[in-house]
């Protein structure tokens, strides 16, 4: 009796004794070439530079790959929380702290190659219909600029399949993600260019300073010694 009574003590305090929470809780999505699975392992112009950063700072972390509206959604709530590759927006500069630049990108309207739309500026752009993913950066970008038609889909993959059946017009995209489309050789074209924008990771406030220090220490280190050149030549 009194073993058995020593093992459920045990058991107890198995349960009772809190794992070492990481320094850092990263969240991404599937967006290539910023971030997507290659096997069982997450890579990216985007998920490497981090990846490095985390290393370099000597911080550890956790990564989750999810839909954007929970990646985001998770740092705009969770203090020690960071979404990474995140636009640098004038609307989300005030929810976040930054750790930038992973890289400087366009933001483009992009259409069905062979299409019969016929827009080469954001004005002519306003008769369309474009489409994004809810809660990504250019939702909100479509939404400053008074685009009249947004469709904003659960993800970059149901939108891509409206713009190929014909449902929407256009897609908001960022360069990297249209390069990425060509190479993958989907049937699109740029259409407009949108804006210019910087892509960073975002920390949710409550995250530890000195963290966030280390970790834009880092980046700059990788910027100085040309890590971060390197690794954004190997995704183009």
């Amino acid at each position: 009796m009194k073993f058995a009574a020593g093992l459920i003590a045990l058991a107890a305090a198995a349960v009772l004794t809190p794992v070492h929470a990481a320094d850092i809780n990263l969240t991404t999505e599937e967006y290539k070439p910023f971030n997507y699975m290659e096997g069982d392992k997450i890579v990216g112009f985007g998920a490497e530079q981090v990846f490095e950063i985390m290393n370099r700072a000597g911080l550890t972390y956790e990564v989750e790959m999810a839909q954007w509206s929970r990646a985001i959604g998770l740092a705009e709530k969770e203090a020690d929380y960071c979404v990474f590759t995140a636009s640098h927006t004038e609307a989300r500069d005030p929810l976040f702290v930054w750790v930038e630049p992973l890289n400087v990108d366009r933001t483009l309207l992009i259409k069905k190659a062979g299409s019969d739309v016929n827009a080469t500026t954001i004005d002519e752009a306003m008769a369309y219909s474009v489409g994004t993913q809810s809660q990504d950066y250019t939702e909100a970008l479509l939404k400053d600029k008074g685009f009249p038609k947004i469709d904003a889909a659960k993800d970059m993959e149901t939108t891509l399949k409206k713009l190929a059946a014909g449902r929407i017009d256009m897609v908001a995209v960022s360069e990297a993600f249209f390069n990425s489309l060509k190479k993958d050789g989907v049937a699109v074209e740029e259409a407009v260019v949108l804006s210019e924008t910087v892509l960073s990771m975002a920390c949710n406030p409550g995250t530890n300073a000195d963290n966030v220090k280390k970790m834009q220490d880092a980046l700059k280190s990788m910027i100085d010694d040309g890590t971060q050149a390197k690794i954004l030549t190997k995704y183009q």
